[in-house]
């Protein structure tokens, strides 16, 4: 039973390293469009270069910690917490490698191509802007997990004592 609980423990350490990285580099995302200046095709290169790195550095691996390790928290104590926060981070992981990841390299793909041309493209906006909403989307879907978790701690802590 001991060894259970420490798999559980370090699934769910892993499990809020994995959302750490999520909500740090959607936070990295945030700022740098705060900075951007629509017709500067020099800083939107280095806007996607820093992007492309941020997601292969941190938004991929932390998309795959959270979606691995909540299925690992699920099979280890089955309930209706962490059953929603399986099916959040399962959501998180769709919309994330299967849209917003293709989505991000796109962006990028213009943007360089935009940057030899020194001209920014409604292509390259539009696209962005995609990207910014499915991007927002996912932030806020990661802040229901984030609140799930903390509320049913609270309401089993309730409960034990």
């Amino acid at each position: 039973m001991k060894n259970k609980n420490f798999f559980q423990r370090m699934a769910q350490l892993i499990a809020i390293f994995g959302l750490s990285l999520l909500i740090g580099n959607i936070s990295a995302f945030i700022a740098m469009n705060m900075l951007s200046i629509p017709k500067d095709t020099l800083f939107f290169l280095w806007q996607r270069q820093f992007i492309d790195a941020m997601v292969q550095l941190g938004m991929i691996k932390g998309m795959w910690l959270l979606f691995i390790d909540n299925i690992v928290i699920y099979l280890y104590q089955k309930n209706r917490k962490n059953l929603l926060l399986l099916i959040l981070s399962i959501i998180v992981f769709v919309l994330g490698e299967f849209f917003i990841v293709p989505l991000s390299y796109e962006t990028s793909r213009i943007a360089f191509q935009q940057y030899e041309m020194n001209q920014v493209t409604s292509d390259f906006l539009i696209i962005k802007h995609k990207e910014d909403v499915l991007g927002g989307f996912n932030l806020f879907i990661l802040l229901i997990y984030l609140i799930i978790n903390i509320f049913y701690k609270q309401e089993e802590n309730k409960v034990k004592n």
